[in-house]
Formats: C-alpha cells, sequence, structure tokens
C-alpha cells in the first residue's frame, strides 16, 4: 500500500460551518442515483441533511455502474470530481492506495459502527464510512414458481430442473444472472458467489494468488452448465433483466438485496410476491461492500465531514434504513417490523449477511480488479468458446503469475 496522504477532517459534532446565506455545494457521486425509485429514496435521505445544516446545498454526480471505476478515478487523478463518492470497495480501495481519500478518524470518534467498517480502515487510517452491505440471495417470484409446481432450488441441478419448469409452464424466463464480459464489473462480483459457493479462495494459505483450483473449475462449469441449460435469457445486460423481473417475467434469479428492493419497489411486481433463499450451493456467498468517502480535491473537508458525521447518527441511520430495505448499514439499526411485514424476502438476506464474504481477495484488495479480469476472460472463453475450466484457468494463472 502506498503512503497515503492524508488530510485531517476536522470537525465538530453537526457545528454547521459558514453563515447561512454562504451557501456551501458539496457533490455526491453515486451510480444508485440512476437506480429507478431507489436512487430517488437515498436521494431523499441525503437531502434531508440541508434541513440539518441550511448552509449546505447537496448535489448529484450520477454515473453509470459500469462507467463508475473508470470515470471517478480520471476525475480524482486529474485534481477534480466530486467532494464525496459513494463506491464499491474496489473503487475504495485503488482511491485508498492513491492517496486520495481523507482521514475520517473525527467523523467516526464514538460512533458505534459495527463490522461493516473493518475494511475501510486502511494502514490503521480510516478512510470511508459504510454506505451499504448488500448480499446476494436467490430471489424468485412466488406465483410463476406455484403456477410451475416448481420447489424453490437447493443445487444447480434443481436449479434448471425448476425454471425450465417455469419457462415450459409460464412462458416466463426461468432464470437470469450477469454473463458478459462488457459489465465486467458487475459481472466479476456477482460470479465470486459462484466461486465462494465452491470453496474458493483465490490465495492459498500462505497468501499466494492460487487460480487454477479444481474449486474454481467446479464452479465454472457449473456456470457453464446453467448457461447452455436455455434458462438464462443470453445477451440481456442487468437492468433489462432487471426490469422483466419487475414486470413479472422471471421465474428466478441471483441479486443483491440493493436490486431486489429495486424489483420489489414500484412497478408491477408486489413486493410481496418476491420470495428469497440462500444460493443453490454448498458454501456462504458474497455481499458488495459500498463506502462513501471524501476527495482529497474537496475544497469543503470540513462541511463533507459534518455531513458524514449526521449520515451515521441515530437520525440519519433511520433515515438510511427506510430506504436501504435489509441492507447491513453502519451502524446495527434493524430491519423494520413494517418493512419485513411488506417485504417478506428482507429477512433472508438479513440472515445471509451474517456469513457472507467481501467481493475482494483478501491481501490484494487494491489488485482484485487485474486479478479477476483474466479469471473473467477464462470464464468467457469457456462460455463461448467451449474451452475445458481447468485449461482456461490455466491460462489466467500464466497471466496473473506474470502480474505478481
Amino acid at each position: 500500500m502506498k503512503k497515503q496522504f492524508l488530510l485531517s477532517a476536522a470537525l465538530v459534532a453537526l457545528a454547521l460551518p459558514a453563515q447561512a446565506e454562504d451557501k456551501v455545494k458539496l457533490v455526491i457521486s453515486n451510480s444508485q442515483w440512476l437506480d429507478a425509485l431507489r436512487g430517488e429514496q437515498l436521494w431523499a435521505v441525503v437531502k434531508a441533511y440541508e434541513k440539518v445544516a441550511p448552509n449546505v446545498v447537496l448535489e448529484q454526480e450520477a454515473i453509470p455502474s459500469k462507467d463508475y471505476a473508470d470515470r471517478i478515478m480520471t476525475e480524482f487523478g486529474a485534481g477534480q470530481g466530486p467532494d464525496l463518492a459513494i463506491m464499491q470497495e474496489g473503487v475504495f480501495y485503488a482511491l485508498a492506495d492513491a492517496g486520495m481519500l481523507v482521514d475520517l478518524a473525527d467523523v467516526t470518534e464514538g460512533v458505534a459502527l459495527n463490522d461493516t467498517i473493518d475494511n475501510a480502515i486502511v494502514d490503521d487510517v480510516t478512510l470511508g464510512v459504510p454506505w451499504q452491505r448488500a448480499v446476494y440471495a436467490m430471489i424468485y417470484n412466488k406465483e410463476l414458481v406455484d403456477q410451475a409446481g416448481a420447489s424453490v432450488p437447493t443445487d444447480v441441478e434443481g436449479l434448471i430442473a425448476s425454471a425450465k419448469q417455469v419457462q415450459e409452464k409460464t412462458g416466463a424466463i426461468g432464470f437470469t444472472a450477469r454473463h458478459q464480459i462488457n459489465d465486467f464489473s458487475g459481472w466479476s462480483m456477482d460470479f465470486q458467489n459462484w466461486a465462494y459457493g465452491y470453496g474458493v479462495h483465490w490465495v492459498d494459505d500462505e497468501g499466494e494468488l492460487t487460480i487454477n483450483t479444481p474449486e474454481a473449475a467446479a464452479a465454472i462449469a457449473a456456470f457453464k452448465e446453467v448457461y447452455d441449460s436455455g434458462i438464462i435469457p443470453i445477451g440481456d445486460d442487468m437492468p433489462t433483466q432487471r426490469t422483466r423481473f419487475k414486470e413479472k417475467q422471471v421465474g428466478f434469479s441471483m441479486d443483491n438485496s440493493g436490486g431486489t428492493l429495486n424489483i420489489a419497489s414500484g412497478g408491477a411486481m408486489q413486493s410481496a410476491n418476491v420470495m428469497a433463499s440462500p444460493l443453490p450451493f454448498p458454501n456462504p456467498a458474497a455481499h458488495q461492500q459500498m463506502f462513501i468517502s471524501i476527495s482529497a480535491n474537496s475544497d469543503h473537508p470540513e462541511e463533507a465531514a459534518a455531513f458524514l458525521k449526521w449520515l451515521i447518527s441515530p437520525e440519519g441511520q433511520a433515515l438510511m434504513r427506510d430506504a436501504s430495505g435489509p441492507d447491513a448499514l453502519a451502524t446495527d439499526v434493524p430491519v423494520t417490523e413494517e418493512f419485513a411485514t411488506v417485504n417478506p424476502w428482507a429477512q433472508t438476506f438479513a440472515d445471509l449477511a451474517k456469513s457472507s464474504r467481501s467481493t475482494l481477495i483478501p491481501g490484494h484488495e487494491v489488485e482484485t480488479n487485474q486479478i479477476m479480469r483474466p479469471v473473467m476472460q477464462a470464464v468467457e472463453d469457456v462460455l463461448i468458446r467451449g474451452t475445458a475450466p481447468a485449461d482456461a484457468l490455466a491460462v489466467a494463472q500464466g497471466k496473473i503469475d506474470s502480474m505478481f
């Protein structure tokens, strides 16, 4: 890890710097601002801070998820970009490694944060606060599954059988999942569920990168079996697949809690008809962790720090809970009984978050994207060209060995 370029974000708890007539603009980047309904709900939480700090005006920088990493790294590297960035762990570690994030020790001091903060502490310096942790599960349309007389799958063979049954009996799509390299960031994180589910760790006991393993080959072979079975709408990107689930055209899907909240909100699909179960793998799956950090380029680090202090306060966390569904937050604010009643899928996600793993490779957090690129190219080779999983992984291992 490179030496951090640290800025101290001094603040007095929720004190409001500057005069009310001197408006301070804080720009906050996030791919979620573009999410239907959920984006509006999360932005409403953020905008509530303007009532607490009337001298602050908050503005969005909305970046599509597939473009977020490249764009935010370019902006930060050019000395530009937002005051605060909401980002996946991989982007967070890249910015931390480049010394582009502010030290948030003053923000988090005295706050009872849960273990979602762990990966935000880099070389003993807190460089972000948790925004959301979204765990993965199998979600399904109860009405379609019941209509087809299908069962909830507990293994890959059962998934294929049940999804085919839904297709044959209802005409709906059997199963949706990311499957294209042009959505590398999302697909690589999603694929960690298959890898982890089959016992992959990507490193051995000594921390050495071990890519070509029987476990990894089994995970790819299982994905290939599903891909070839005819239950996935090949070529559809994830926004299209989620829209089709929302429109009651999909039986089963693999998705995270944030995506599921989006599907279950504001569409033809009633949230009470969405159900969730563990993924059909032998071992626990993954989660996506998002952090919010202050840019070292910000002209207003004190005001940005005051906003973060409010965000992890009881008031801010209560508002985040209402907008975040079952996602794990910075503090242990529980899912409300009212939400759980309306959204019967929520508790499954909350339970699975207790055993899920980060999509980042331990000891190689900054390099995870570099490592996963040849891995996902290997998966693509198996899917498209029919290469044997072990052979494709051997190529990936060679590329990774040459890099590290």
